[in-house]
C-alpha cells in the first residue's frame, strides 16, 4: 500500500493554476539554469535573477521527486532559501510539502511530520497576512495539505485521520471539478479497502477512479487508476481481466517514459507475474502429468482452506461463547472493562502498531474476525482510532 501511495501522492494538488506543469520541463536544461548560479553569484544576483533561479529550483524538485529523492530534496531546499529572502510564501509551501513527501518515502515519519508542520503554518501567514487573495489558489493550498495529510495517516494505518483528511479534500476537489485529483484520492481510498482485505468495497472506488481519470483525459491518471484496477484484478484471482489493464496502463505510461519509469517497471513486473499465472495454469490443463499436479495441488488447497476455515469456525464459536458471558449478569463494576486472552493480546498487538493483516498471520486468523475483535475492542473501550485505544489503555493501567 505504500508504495502505491508514494506513486500517487505526487498528484494530489499542485496548484490550481499549473497543474502537471512539472512534467513538461527537461531537467537538463533547467540544470544548465542553475548551474550558472554559484552561491557568490547567487548573494550578488538581482531580483529577477534569484526568481528565475528559485523557479527553475521548483521545477527541478519536482522533476526529481520520482526519480532522485536526494536531488529532489535539495532543490527543494534551495528554493525555500531563495523564496525565503524574496518573501516567496508559496514556494515555502509547496517545497516544504514535497521535502515531508522525500521523508515520507523513506518511512521517516516524524521529518515528514515536520515538514508538513511548517506547510501548514506557512498557509495559515499567507491566509491570514492576505498573501494570495485568490480562494479558488487558497483552497488548492488547503486541499494539496490536507490530501497530503491524509497519505501521511493512511500509511500508519491511522484510518480515523485517514477518513478525515481525505473528506475535506475530497469536498474541495468536487467543488472546483478537480478530476485529476478526484481520481487520485478514489485510488487511494481503493488502496486502503484492499489493504484491510475488503476488496468488495475496493472495486468500485478503482472504478470510480478510472471514470474519474477518463472524464480527466490525462494519460498519467489513467494509467495510474488502471494499474490500480490491474493489481486489484490480479490479487482478487482474475488473471485475464488483470492483463488487460495493466498492459492499457504500461501502454500509458509509455506517454511519460522518463518521469514514469518506476511506474513502468511496476506494471510490467505485474504484468509478468499475470502472465505466469496464466501460463501455470494453460499447461496444467494441457499436459496429463500436470494435470496430476494440478490435482495435488488442489488437494492441498483445499486441505490447508479446510484448516484454515476450521480454526475461523473454532475462532468463531470462542467469540460466541465469550459474547454470551459477558451477556450474563456480573459482579464486576460498571466501568470495568473485561478482556479476553484473545482480545488482550489483540491490544497489545494494535498498540505496538501492527496492520489487522499482521496480526492475522500473528495469531493465525482470518482478517475479517480480527476486525470483528478489533471493533468489539475499540466498542468496549469506546475508542475510534489506535492511538485514543493506547491513550485508554493507559489510563486503565491494561
Amino acid at each position: 500500500m505504500k508504495k502505491l501511495f508514494l506513486i500517487l501522492a505526487v498528484l494530489l494538488p499542485v496548484s490550481a493554476a499549473g497543474y502537471g506543469d512539472h512534467r513538461g520541463h527537461n531537467l537538463d536544461s533547467l540544470e544548465r539554469i542553475t548551474s550558472r548560479f554559484t552561491p557568490g553569484k547567487l548573494a550578488s544576483a538581482s531580483r529577477d535573477e534569484k526568481i528565475e533561479y528559485s523557479q527553475a529550483c521548483r521545477q527541478l524538485a519536482w522533476g526529481y521527486l520520482n526519480l532522485d529523492g536526494p536531488k529532489c530534496t535539495y532543490y527543494a531546499h534551495q528554493a525555500i532559501a531563495v523564496a525565503e529572502d524574496l518573501g516567496g510564501q508559496n514556494t515555502i509551501f509547496d517545497m516544504s510539502i514535497l521535502i515531508g513527501q522525500c521523508f515520507w518515502a523513506k518511512e521517516e515519519y516524524d521529518s515528514a511530520r515536520v515538514y508538513y508542520g511548517r506547510a501548514g503554518d506557512v498557509l495559515s501567514e499567507i491566509v491570514a497576512n492576505g498573501i494570495e487573495t485568490d480562494p479558488h489558489e487558497i483552497e488548492a493550498m488547503q486541499s494539496r495539505l490536507w490530501g497530503t495529510l491524509g497519505n501521511f495517516y493512511a500509511a500508519q494505518d491511522s484510518v480515523e485521520q485517514f477518513v478525515y483528511y481525505y473528506g475535506k479534500a475530497g469536498e474541495l476537489f468536487e467543488k472546483w471539478g478537480w478530476l485529476e485529483d478526484c481520481s487520485t484520492l478514489h485510488c487511494n481510498i481503493a488502496e486502503v479497502y484492499s489493504d484491510y482485505g475488503d476488496f468488495k468495497s475496493a472495486g468500485p472506488e478503482y472504478e470510480r477512479a478510472l471514470d474519474l481519470a477518463r472524464q480527466s483525459g490525462d494519460s498519467l491518471i489513467i494509467a495510474r487508476a488502471m494499474y490500480g484496477i490491474g493489481r486489484y484484478y490480479k490479487e482478487t484471482g482474475k488473471v485475464a481481466k488483470a492483463l488487460k489493464y495493466l498492459a492499457d496502463a504500461y501502454e500509458y505510461f509509455g506517454n511519460h517514459p522518463r518521469e514514469e519509469v518506476n511506474n513502468r517497471a511496476d506494471t510490467l513486473e505485474a504484468m509478468k507475474d499475470s502472465y505466469r499465472l496464466l501460463y501455470r495454469n494453460t499447461r496444467l490443463l494441457a499436459s496429463g502429468s500436470i494435470i496430476l499436479l494440478l490435482l495435488v495441488g488442489v488437494i492441498l488447497l483445499i486441505l490447508r482452506r479446510f484448516k484454515r476455515t476450521s480454526e475461523e469456525l473454532s475462532a468463531a464459536e470462542e467469540a460466541l461463547d465469550e459474547t454470551v458471558k459477558e451477556l450474563r449478569p456480573g459482579s464486576g463494576r460498571e466501568d470495568e472493562i473485561v478482556l479476553t486472552d484473545r482480545e488482550l493480546r489483540i491490544v497489545h498487538l494494535l498498540v505496538e502498531g501492527k496492520s489487522t493483516k499482521e496480526i492475522a498471520d500473528e495469531i493465525h486468523l482470518g482478517t475479517n474476525t480480527v476486525l470483528w475483535y478489533r471493533k468489539r475492542i475499540y466498542s468496549k473501550f469506546d475508542v475510534h482510532s489506535v492511538a485514543a485505544l493506547t491513550a485508554e489503555a493507559l489510563r486503565r493501567g491494561i
